[in-house]
């Protein structure tokens, strides 16, 4: 079943204007799932700005679009210029090893771990999602 092309609309939307976006279980202040906030934890280590989304109220229709945008289903999912980055164990993967610091163009910490958040930065986020 293909995804719903206004839902589909609204996520490319998302993507284009956020340098780095993250598409998770809850929000930023208030994570839902430990995957979720392994991710808001690296990105608040990193001090950037992110736009992230809520995907609970929209689970299986986001999950269509993913597929198709990225061939990913799971959540939460990072994005960089448009492009997935990936899932909880690769962003902390690439984090550790630096990697990422210098795809969304920030220094690395000198003490890089992947930890869950101390306390939340200032994100931006998107308002929930909403398909008329």
């Amino acid at each position: 079943m293909p995804a719903n092309p206004e839902l589909k609309q609204k996520v490319e939307e998302l993507l284009g204007s956020h340098q780095v976006f993250l598409f998770m279980k809850g929000t930023p202040e208030m994570p839902r799932c430990g995957f979720s906030m392994r991710v808001v934890g690296v990105l608040d280590q990193l001090g950037v700005e992110y736009g992230a989304v809520d995907v609970l109220p929209l689970l299986d229709p986001l999950r269509e679009v993913t597929g198709e945008l990225a061939d990913w289903r799971t959540f939460p999912q990072l994005y960089v210029n448009g492009e997935l980055v990936g899932g909880s164990d690769i962003v902390e993967e690439m984090f550790e090893s630096g990697e990422l610091a210098d795809l969304v163009g920030t220094d690395q910490p000198e003490r890089a771990e992947a930890a869950a958040p101390q306390a939340p930065a200032n994100p931006q986020q998107s308002p929930p999602l909403q398909v008329d």
